[in-house]
């Protein structure tokens, strides 16, 4: 298991919220909803390759850090696609075009 990516180590899952952060908040800066997709992808393509390693693992004492960063993947995924849909939102009122998708109108009006 030497070769694998783990976002389960501190460092990497340090970096990897930093550049998260880094893109949503350029995304609002600049509303643009594109850059979120960026997270989007990425966590996406997190989620697979973590996925394909857990199945090619030798044995079950070693599947803990592959579980972890499975679910780390998800988290940043969920973030990337709720942040999109916000920054959408966002544009969309600015620019008076439809947005594509107001499915979370009820979150927004309860705060």
């Amino acid at each position: 298991m030497e070769g694998i990516f783990f976002t389960s180590e501190p460092l990497i899952l340090i970096m990897l919220a930093l550049i998260t952060l880094l893109l949503i908040v350029l995304g609002r800066k600049l509303e643009t909803p594109y850059l979120s997709i960026i997270v989007v992808i990425y966590g996406l393509g997190l989620l697979v390759y973590h996925t394909v390693c857990l199945n090619s693992a030798p044995n079950s004492a070693e599947l803990s850090p592959f579980y972890f960063s499975i679910a780390v993947d998800l988290v940043v995924l969920f973030l990337g696609f709720i942040t999109y849909l916000w920054i959408d939102d966002i544009y969309a009122k600015n620019e008076n075009q439809k947005s594509y998708s107001d499915a979370l109108s009820w979150f927004w009006d309860k705060l």
